[in-house]
């Protein structure tokens, strides 16, 4: 039954507790009302007393002068005993109600039970204790090893209007995409979201650490599997081995949702941004529509209010500091560069040596948190920051039982502590920088944040020989993937290697094994955008056998790292006669088999070819590319992928007429099949607009046939829309004002 709720009167405590009315729908105004009070604590141990009742006495008085209690739903947080409820039903009757209700903290923990997805849309409520209280035994085990660490944080979690879009994205499509700018939470809201796979007995929780992690763990054909991808295209730049993954599995990707395995991917939004281009068509159709984006961060003025305060409230300040800092908390939540994360260092003295209790101190926290954090990181004793430093050099990952060897001795060597005071230097860390995180029978030192992985890396980055430890510390996969050569054109977030370094650097890459495609197509993407001339040159002259390795192809030559380290090893004279001539080969292949022309407008690229290849590869383009081009316009617009827009379907020929177009310029006029083919795009788009559009009316019209029977039933009726609920801000106390209680 559809029963409309409309707010009655705002309670004295910021908007947290308030008095409903509802009214049965399609009842006239005289009919019964029904009003529901809500009370709750924050104290999850706390019983019901029948005194409790005794501030709402006036206010029931009031209702039933008015005709409004004839049903009253007493709904509380709190344990409520069999006396206590009878008591208080007793009492309610005595001030006039007629059908008393007492619904306790037994009764709402039974209905959070039955509903995953009620959980994740309210992933912990205030005197109702942490998820493992709400979940049975098996189901709070496979939470845990998702959100143990994060418990803390859980405890002051704030359900946002980006969570509940992604709560219900993920009901629906199987699949969410997380993105924002780092420390708005989005890794807090995707393990949240991992709780709605523990309602299910045969549900698999697993989180991986990019596409190639997820490859290994994971069967698309099963279904009944939760997937968390936590940056998903890198965790500070973007990976391009991880967009080559991808690619590959997008497809696998959509079959495994068919099949009824869900999937959570989170990224910084400069990353993903950067990898859209290079996905094109082959990203998921739900990600190409933004169907299935959910943008974190966007936050209403209330949410920050509520999330600085539970923060606060939580935090591990002092009674007096939080009384001091109150009066200044509603003006720290309205600045722009307000976050959850910076609501979190508000709460934890750890964070905050640097902050006075003023308000222009604390603006100047929230405002240029970045340097905070820094200043706070470097005034860390030695043994604490040489802690966070061999947590850093293990990718933010070091194993408990203990760290590599190799890494640990040069951290005791570079800050000259010893051993025993690094183990005690991490445990001292626990809570405030670092955390504890279980992956299977696996445990790990994680930090507490990826902005103090930020932090650290711009201490290596700019403090005098740290960036020697960086380069001799990290495996050379995480220079491949992290590191920038001074004078190169610069990447966010890298660390960049001054020239006084270039001969250490050139010995790392030199040591890149040669173990497969994947590392190998990153040692050329480093070659070919991030090496400096110098070190490019010092890396083939000191092992050329780094040329002929194996690595993946990219799916356009233009984007393709070894044959634009190629073409940069032609242009110094260092690449062999054969290795060009193979290469040349394949480009030829691509272009006449694939109808790739990405490299038509690459002087570099086509300098690989010799002047007579190039003037075949010209008469080979209008034999057999173009021809083969009008084939496959005809083929598409005969036969379209259904899961692509009309124009997307015609994308990728398009900008391979384009290349062709440029290419050709001087000479277009002797081409006018570019242009008809062109023009047999445009034509074949419009047509599958219109049938596409004829489709959509005809289901429309098959609904409306169907509605038409279906009001004409008397047996189901339409109830009216429940009215707006709308929640008024207290005028007369501030949410914070119980925030040092």
């Amino acid at each position: 039954m559809n029963v409309p709720v409309e707010v009655y009167r705002e309670a004295q405590d910021g908007g947290q507790d308030a008095v409903f009315v509802s009214r049965l729908a399609g009842a006239d105004s005289s009919s019964p009302t029904t009003t529901v009070q809500c009370k709750f604590s924050s104290n999850g141990s706390r019983h019901l007393k029948v005194a409790d009742l005794a501030e709402e006495v006036e206010h029931i008085t009031t209702l039933r002068e008015q005709g409004q209690v004839d049903r009253y739903l007493l709904m509380t947080s709190m344990s409520v005993s069999g006396p206590t409820a009878i008591a208080i039903k007793d009492r309610l009757r005595a001030l006039g109600v007629i059908h008393p209700h007492v619904f306790g903290k037994e009764y709402l923990v039974r209905i959070i039970r039955g509903n995953a997805r009620l959980r994740a849309l309210v992933p912990r409520i205030y005197g109702l204790g942490d998820l493992s209280m709400i979940l049975d035994e098996r189901r709070a085990a496979q939470t845990k090893s998702l959100l143990g660490h994060m418990a803390s944080s859980l405890r002051a979690y704030v359900p946002t209007e980006p969570h509940v879009r992604a709560v219900r994205v993920l009901s629906k499509h199987k699949i969410v995409m997380l993105v924002g700018n780092p420390a708005t939470g989005k890794s807090t809201i995707a393990a949240v979201l991992s709780t709605i796979a523990a309602d299910s007995p045969n549900h698999v929780c697993y989180k991986a650490e990019g596409p190639k992690q997820l490859l290994d763990n994971w069967n698309p054909e099963e279904g009944g599997g939760f997937y968390w991808i936590d940056d998903a295209f890198g965790p500070n730049q973007l990976r391009e081995d991880f967009v080559d993954h991808w690619i590959a599995i997008m497809p696998k990707l959509q079959a495994a949702t068919a099949a009824g395995n869900s999937f959570v991917l989170t990224s910084r939004r400069h990353i993903y941004e950067a990898a859209k281009p290079k996905l094109g068509t082959r990203n998921h159709p739900f990600f190409r529509d933004s169907t299935a984006i959910v943008e974190v961060g966007r936050l209403s003025e209330l949410e920050r209010r509520q999330i600085l305060y539970n923060h606060v409230k939580c935090g591990n300040q002092s009674k007096q500091w939080k009384l001091t800092v109150k009066k200044f908390l509603d003006v720290l939540s309205k600045e722009a560069t307000f976050t959850p994360e910076i609501a979190r260092q508000l709460g934890d003295r750890a964070y905050t040596a640097n902050v006075t209790a003023s308000l222009d101190s604390l603006l100047k926290f929230v405002r240029e948190n970045r340097a905070f954090l820094l200043q706070t990181v470097g005034e860390l004793s030695k043994a604490h920051r040489s802690a966070l430093a061999l947590v850093f050099l293990h990718r933010g990952r070091m194993p408990v039982s203990g760290p590599l060897p190799e890494i640990q001795e040069i951290v005791v060597r570079f800050y000259d502590v010893s051993r025993e005071t690094l183990a005690d230097s991490l445990n001292e860390l626990r809570e405030s920088f670092l955390v504890e995180v279980a992956d299977g029978t696996r445990r790990d030192w994680n930090f507490k944040h990826p902005t103090l992985s930020d932090a650290l890396a711009a201490i290596l980055r700019d403090a005098e020989g740290m960036r020697e430890l960086f380069i001799r510390g990290v495996g050379v996969e995480t220079i491949l993937s992290d590191v920038l050569c001074d004078g190169v054109e610069r990447i966010p977030d890298a660390v960049i290697i001054p020239r006084s370094l270039n001969a250490l650097l050139v010995d790392r890459l030199v040591e890149t094994p040669d173990d497969g495609s994947r590392i190998n197509r990153l040692l050329f993407h480093f070659l070919w955008e991030r090496a400096s001339d110098d070190v490019f040159c010092q890396v083939l002259q000191k092992d050329p056998a780094i040329l002929s390795r194996i690595a993946w192809a990219s799916r356009e030559i233009a984007y393709d790292p070894k044959i634009n380290v190629y073409s940069r090893a032609a242009s110094f004279g260092i690449l062999p006669a054969e290795l060009g001539i193979e290469m040349g080969g394949r480009i030829e292949r691509d272009l006449i088999y694939e109808s790739d022309a990405s490299f038509l407008d690459r002087e570099d690229i086509l300098a690989l070819l010799s002047p007579l290849a190039l003037v075949k590869l010209s008469k080979r383009i209008k034999a057999e590319v173009i021809p083969a081009l009008m084939t496959k316009i005809e083929n598409t617009g005969d036969n379209p992928d259904s899961e692509l827009t009309p124009q997307e379907n015609f994308e990728d020929i398009e900008v391979t007429l384009n290349y062709l177009a440029n290419f050709y310029s001087d000479e277009i006029e002797g081409f006018p099949e570019i242009n008809e083919m062109t023009k047999l795009i445009s034509s074949n788009v419009d047509a599958l607009v219109r049938k596409k559009e004829e489709e959509e009316r005809e289901r429309d019209e098959d609904d409306w046939r169907w509605r038409e029977m279906s009001d004409r039933s008397p047996s189901t009726p339409v109830p009216p829309a429940p009215q707006q609920i709308r929640f008024s801000p207290s005028q007369d106390r501030s949410i914070f004002s119980d925030v040092d209680e």
